[in-house]
């Protein structure tokens, strides 16, 4: 059976590391590896400038793969912003435009597989569960789980070969869209404070939302509208609710003995 091989990178830190493991430890799966990034023309500046430094530390090209209709378009077509329990943005935007890439680079009739790789670590295992698919074609291989690499192993590779994080972990907790519904209020102010039109964007969405015969009243965040986030007072309390919520978590785990290196950026991704 003939086989095709595909590492999925998302423009983050664990994608990322993947791609420098395989290099190392799979050299001859890599050197036959495409790299495949679906581009879903809404992500950071800082993305796309690490996307690029990829390509220059690999010595490998990343093909840049585009959805047929812009978040614009599909936002008309369902009247709704996504939301965590609707998450037709990934499904448009990234997973459909992927399997049409696989489906368009192979004949109907072309006898295989492809091996899609995918950067889930060891210690985040659960979530291959809801990234499998009973496709005939593709196949996810989740190297990292069978090597039992971890988030402070992954951090190791990084520093190793020199490429580091993307400059939005100084500010982000994670990788994704400007828009991602999973960011918390904090990240929001962050985004407003390090890329403002990219928030007052996104605050557009809301706007045309309201106004659509379905008239939601769900923003990007079910507990507060961006316009209403930038206000003075909320903005302090978001801080200060963040500040709080990081100590109390801070003393917990202190107090557990189970992270001693918990101001790190990378270790308060899941707070909020």
């Amino acid at each position: 059976m003939k086989e095709y091989h595909i590492l999925s990178l998302s423009g983050g830190k664990d994608s990322t590391a993947l791609a420098f493991f395989m290099k190392e430890n799979m050299p001859e799966i890599f050197e036959n590896t495409e790299l495949v990034f679906c581009d879903t023309e809404c992500e950071l500046p800082e993305t796309y400038d690490y996307l690029n430094k990829i390509e220059v530390f690999l010595g490998k090209k990343i093909t840049r793969i585009k959805p047929e209709k812009s978040f614009e378009h599909l936002m008309t077509i369902y009247g709704y912003l996504p939301s965590v329990h609707q998450r037709w943005c990934t499904v448009e935007m990234k997973t459909k435009v992927f399997r049409k890439y696989v489906y368009d680079l192979f004949q109907k009739n072309w006898e295989g597989v492809v091996n899609m790789y995918i950067g889930i670590r060891a210690d985040e295992e659960e979530r291959t569960l809801s990234s499998k698919n009973n496709d005939s074609i593709i196949k996810a291989i989740y190297p990292f789980v069978e090597n039992q690499q971890r988030r402070k192993d992954i951090e190791n590779i990084l520093e190793k070969f020199g490429i580091g994080y993307p400059d939005y972990y100084k500010w982000r907790k994670r990788s994704g869209c400007y828009f991602c519904m999973y960011q918390s209020k904090n990240d929001w102010l962050n985004l407003y404070e390090n890329h403002k039109d990219l928030f007052f964007k996104a605050m557009e969405y809301e706007k045309k939302v309201e106004n659509t015969e379905r008239k939601s009243r769900f923003g990007w965040n079910c507990d507060m509208a961006l316009e209403d986030m930038i206000k003075p007072e909320n903005m302090q309390k978001i801080r200060n609710d963040y500040k709080n919520l990081v100590e109390k978590k801070a003393q917990k785990l202190l107090k557990e003995k189970k992270d001693k290196n918990f101001f790190g950026i990378l270790d308060i991704d899941s707070f909020e």
